[in-house]
């Protein structure tokens, strides 16, 4: 691991024999649970953004870190979606209605369902943030192969501006019963989110990186991935583009 990745007091705590460093946070559902409050979108109302935006005879694709809460009440509403989650813990909270909705990777969806299945898909800024500007390009050129002819892509970021001048340095919260430690920093477009917990004997400390984006970066690699787009929100904190395959 690059010790660069922790930082201030998370990197001391680290340092310890005792503490037990993770390269992944989700290994730990304290940390996830954290990093999901962290990352949510207070400024919008989702429910309502996919009410309005999705219709019900649209087959959908969640692509990436999405509220169990909220597609359990979209697919009890009757959308058609489905999701793409690899990581098991960030899944749990989905009805045992709904699991044969959910894939590991987008692969085994091509598998099952082809190509060109999906009118939509949805790209939550947690999924966009976790690509560098290589992987992303990549990654739009890739996802095009699930979406039919005249299909869309819903895509989400967080306002890179407003993140840089608003870095927690350290903060804390309660969560199952523990208490967890976590801050950020930004180093050039990335921020940097660290946490740690303690526990009775149990000590962890952990990392997220995440890659700012700004709209016209999307747009630029839309164009390269022969995607048209718009923006239908600009806020402060957060900016949501819809992109149009193109032929």
């Amino acid at each position: 691991m690059d010790n660069a990745l922790l930082f201030g007091p998370f990197s001391r705590k680290g340092s310890y024999s005792r503490v037990q460093v993770l390269d992944n946070l989700f290994a730990d559902d304290r940390f996830v649970a954290l990093y999901q409050e962290t990352s949510a979108l207070p400024e919008i109302d989702e429910l309502m953004l996919y009410r309005r935006y999705l219709q019900k005879e649209d087959r959908v694709l969640l692509y990436g870190t999405f509220s169990p809460n909220l597609f359990n009440s979209l697919c009890q509403e009757g959308y058609d979606l489905y999701l793409v989650e690899p990581e098991l813990n960030r899944i749990a909270g989905i009805s045992s209605r709904y699991l044969d909705r959910v894939y590991g990777l987008s692969n085994e969806l091509i598998d099952v369902m082809g190509s060109g299945a999906f009118d939509k898909i949805v790209l939550p800024g947690t999924t966009i943030a976790r690509y560098s500007r290589g992987e992303l390009l990549m990654f739009f050129r890739n996802v095009r192969q699930l979406l039919a002819t005249e299909g869309q892509l819903l895509v989400n970021i967080h306002n890179a501006q407003y993140l840089k001048q608003h870095v927690q340095p350290i903060a804390s919260r309660r969560i199952q019963d523990c208490t967890l430690f976590y801050g950020q920093k930004v180093d050039n477009n990335r921020l940097i989110f660290n946490l740690y917990l303690k526990s009775g004997e149990d000590e962890k400390v952990s990392y997220m990186i995440e890659h700012l984006y700004e709209p016209d970066t999307l747009f630029e690699f839309a164009k390269l991935s022969r995607y048209t787009g718009r923006t239908l929100y600009a806020g402060k904190t957060v900016t949501i583009l819809e992109l149009d395959k193109l032929g």
